[in-house]
């Protein structure tokens, strides 16, 4: 009886001690999940009023005095391979960011002894923007030479736009994301975004030029899609490039393209080397949910060069959609001018609150009422990527 009391007693202790483990295990748990998701204090945002109407000469004043107050030269160092990451429009649309914009900033960076390159990544839909070649074509257009502003254009993600490396996030939706190469492989990152509403989101700025601007097609594709690719039969002309580069052999080529969904695992290789736009994804991923997976991919951008980035947003010709969409469009608001920061969910945030100041109004209340878009920059706080808490610094030009 003794020896069954006693050891009845050893099982009580030692469940005892595990239960008392456990509850030290899961409060410090909690303990770091709550340090993680509280604001990382107070982050400077320097402005600067601005119009699109100002000339060349105008702005760039106001972007070197914004650079030098700012403090973001202290971000890049001589000699640096320095990726200027910017939109540089769609055929057909005219409020992208000015060429004037983007010429200024690459004088800064090169005043810091920076090679700098301006770069942005291919798209999903069809566009000329959809291969490096077409990309370069538009670019030089649209008034972002080398000869115009000083730095040549060079797509990061390589010439079809799949030219990415697979970054560990372990997020909500996704454990890898693809960015492009180009993108990690700089020494340093200039991110100069436009604000503008977005259909998907409801407000687009930096976090956007991040996640959804630096990811290659099938980042793009992990982003919007909710199921996997489909095929055409009546665009598909039985080539076989899909068949011979999909990695997983889940394509076979006969009277059509057909892919078994059992062996696809939704790379999106297919789409991204598919000239005739015969295969495609559904797009079903909307609002909340778009907006966290954006901002899962920025986290891989932001995470890799901490130290060795800065964002640059205009908040200028801030129109209903973003420059994607390749038509004429008018402003909701008028220009406010240009914003920077170390901090792109500081950033996103300054943007949005002085749109909302301006107008009376969120900016999607005014493009797509159905969206928060505010819901990135509380996501990107609680993955540690910024804080939405700032403090505004006005500047001046003397």
């Amino acid at each position: 009886m003794r020896l069954e009391a006693f050891s009845i007693l050893w099982y009580q202790r030692q469940l005892c001690l595990f239960a008392l483990r456990l509850y030290i295990v899961l409060f410090f748990a909690l303990v770091a999940q709550a340090v993680r998701m509280a604001p990382q204090g107070m982050t400077d945002v320097f402005f600067i009023e601005a119009h699109h109407t100002d000339t060349r000469e105008v702005m760039a004043r106001k972007l070197e005095a914004l650079w030098h107050k700012s403090g973001l030269a202290s971000r890049f160092a001589p000699k640096d391979l320095t990726a200027l990451k910017l939109h540089v429009g769609e055929p057909g649309t005219k409020t992208f960011i000015s060429p004037s914009i983007a010429g200024a900033l690459v004088d800064c960076l090169q005043s810091s002894g920076c090679t700098v390159f301006l770069t942005d990544t291919a798209v999903l839909y069809r566009s000329p923007r959809d291969n490096a070649i077409g990309h370069i074509k538009v670019a030089m257009e649209h008034g972002f030479g080398l000869t115009q502003v000083g730095a040549p254009f060079f797509p990061a993600d390589g010439l079809r736009g799949d030219h990415g490396i697979d970054v560990a996030v372990d997020g909500k939706h996704h454990k890898k994301v693809s960015i492009a190469a180009g993108i990690l492989e700089a020494r340093s990152l200039l991110v100069l975004s436009h604000a503008t509403g977005h259909l998907g989101t409801g407000f687009g700025g930096a976090l956007k030029n991040l996640g959804m601007g630096c990811a290659t097609k099938k980042g793009k594709l992990q982003q919007h899609h909710g199921q996997q690719p489909h095929v055409n039969e009546q665009a598909c002309t039985c080539c076989g490039v899909c068949e011979k580069w999909c990695p997983s052999e889940a394509i076979s080529v006969g009277t059509t393209a057909v892919i078994d969904a059992e062996k696809c695992i939704g790379c999106g290789e297919c789409v991204a080397v598919c000239r005739d736009n015969a295969i495609a994804y559904d797009w079903g991923i909307m609002g909340k949910e778009l907006q966290e997976r954006i901002v899962e991919h920025a986290a891989a951008v932001v995470r890799h060069h901490r130290s060795t980035m800065a964002c640059v947003t205009a908040a200028i010709q801030i129109t209903k959609d973003c420059d994607c969409l390749g038509v004429s469009q008018k402003g909701l608001v008028p220009d406010i001018g240009i914003l920077a920061s170390t901090d792109p969910v500081a950033l996103d945030q300054a943007v949005h609150d002085l749109i909302c100041e301006r107008a009376g109004r969120t900016l999607e209340s005014m493009s797509y009422p159905s969206h928060d878009g505010t819901v990135q920059m509380r996501y990107a706080q609680e993955l540690g990527l910024g804080s939405q808490s700032y403090t505004l610094v006005p500047l001046t030009m003397r």
